[in-house]
């Protein structure tokens, strides 16, 4: 019996599974040998094995050349069956190298078979020769082949499984370490964009960490505070500002009871020595743990909408000719005294105690005929100078209309009016009004006095008294102070 003919013999009976699955794609299986006949009889055995619900199909290679050919075009092979002996001597040898060192395919399983074992010992080929089994074909009978390509073809198998699981994570740790770079490329970008809106805000913003240093602030920050070095971990503690306040002097750190952002209004001296008011917003920051870690605030200048707003508010209740309240405004403060919202100061007469002089410009029709309505306004102003440097502090003085002024006297009894009254009225009449072209004239008035009782009058009420006071002073020859 020949070497061949060993190779086929079947040593151990129904070893070979019974049930064939036909439609999985089968394995496929290199056999490289110069004789036909171990080709057609490898196929005829192959064609009754069956591993994991797929048959075997061989695909042939008469020689280590044409073997070359068709490695290099399927390097999805899983096993090949090789002899040594084919062209070449060691034409099975040299191919083996090739495949390993050339292609490169570490993967595919390489059973060496010979029937000329002397040509290439078991344990050279093994040493030498990265091949994964050694069968002389003397010894390899169906039996031992079906294990032996079962082996080949599972260990390939697993190798592959191995690569393609390396290569999913290879590409997935490559994929996740470019979206973690883009991500931080992302994050660095975004603080540079934070960064330089911060710096480039016109307010002043800052973070005044736990220690009490103020860790980080901008450019508005350090142009309101230039004494705060550069910002950055600068501590106000034992350092002057000479003509300006400290930070936190201004700007307390404490937040009102349950409350996390707070507000507060302020005034700090800017660098150049003018008072800045500020809108100040703060929060304070905490650890997870509830800790205090410092507090962001920022400050906006809100000193031009405060001046815009006490603009505003002196329009609407000042007389743009004379400078004392208009109208609206002295009726207004007449009646936050009748409502008691003005508190008497102490020490004063006790409350309740007012009075309300009306007066008006004698013959003021005369002045504007004789004299031109530039004269008129002109003694309206005068009148209100003269008026106010005769008043006390608490006391005010609104034009009703034309030429006829109220003067409100809180905290003043009927004798206390009549006495500031008259003192008003000698003061008119010693004024004496130049105007620009030479000409002087001179004026008096009459006034109009009545007790307010607070609390029980109203507006309309003292206003009625007063007016009747003052027709009494004009009927009886103007100039002159009367009492109703």
């Amino acid at each position: 019996m020949s070497p061949d003919d060993l190779m086929f013999e079947d040593d151990e009976a129904g070893t070979v599974p019974a049930r064939l699955t036909t439609a999985a794609v089968p394995w496929p299986v290199l056999v490289v040998d110069d004789d036909e006949q171990v080709h057609a009889m490898t196929r005829v055995l192959l064609n009754d094995f069956e591993f994991e619900g797929r048959r075997f199909a061989i695909v042939s290679a008469f020689s280590a050349a044409e073997a070359r050919t068709i490695l290099a075009e399927r390097p999805d092979l899983p096993v090949v069956l090789l002899d040594v002996v084919m062209e070449t001597q060691d034409a099975g040898l040299r191919l083996v190298h090739h495949i390993r060192r050339d292609l490169g395919n570490r993967h595919i399983r390489i059973i060496l078979r010979t029937g000329q074992p002397g040509q290439a010992p078991e344990r050279d080929a093994i040493v030498a020769y990265d091949i994964n089994d050694y069968k002389s074909k003397a010894e390899l009978t169906a039996q031992k082949l079906f294990t032996s390509l079962v082996s080949a073809v599972r260990g390939w198998r697993d190798l592959v499984t191995i690569e393609t699981l390396n290569q999913s994570l290879e590409h997935r740790v490559a994929e996740r370490t470019a979206q973690l770079e883009r991500q931080t490329a992302l994050a660095e970008e975004q603080r540079r964009f934070i960064e330089n809106l911060v710096e480039l805000m016109p307010s002043p913003v800052w973070y005044k960490d736990s220690a009490g240093r103020y860790a980080l602030c901008n450019r508005a920050f350090r142009e309101l505070f230039p004494n705060a070095a550069d910002g950055a971990e600068w501590s106000s503690e034992g350092q002057e500002l000479p003509g300006q306040d400290l930070p936190e002097q201004v700007f307390p750190e404490q937040a009102p009871s349950g409350t996390t952002a707070f507000s507060f209004e302020t005034s700090v001296a800017g660098p150049d020595g003018d008072a800045r008011e500020l809108l100040v917003v703060k929060r304070p920051l905490s650890s997870p743990d509830g800790a205090a870690t410092g507090v962001i605030a920022i400050a906006t200048d809100i000193t031009e909408r405060r001046r815009m707003e006490r603009e505003l508010q002196r329009l609407a209740t000042t007389d743009p000719l004379s400078g004392a309240h208009n109208r609206r405004h002295i009726l207004e403060l007449l009646e936050r005294l009748l409502t008691g919202l003005d508190v008497v100061p102490e020490g004063r007469q006790a409350a309740g105690m007012a009075c309300l002089i009306m007066l008006d410009i004698d013959h003021f029709k005369r002045i504007n005929d004789e004299m031109g309505h530039g004269a008129g306004d002109l003694a309206i102003r005068r009148v209100v100078e003269v008026i106010r440097g005769q008043m006390r502090a608490t006391d005010q003085i609104g034009r009703i209309g034309g030429e006829e002024f109220a003067i409100l006297l809180p905290d003043s009894s009927r004798a206390d009016g009549v006495a500031i009254a008259e003192r008003l009225r000698s003061g008119l009449a010693a004024l004496a009004i130049e105007l620009s072209d030479g000409r002087n004239f001179q004026l008096t008035g009459s006034f109009g006095l009545t007790e307010v009782q607070t609390l029980g009058d109203t507006v309309e009420s003292v206003l009625g008294r007063a007016d009747q006071a003052l027709y009494r002073a004009k009927a009886l020859g103007r100039n002159r102070v009367e009492v109703m």
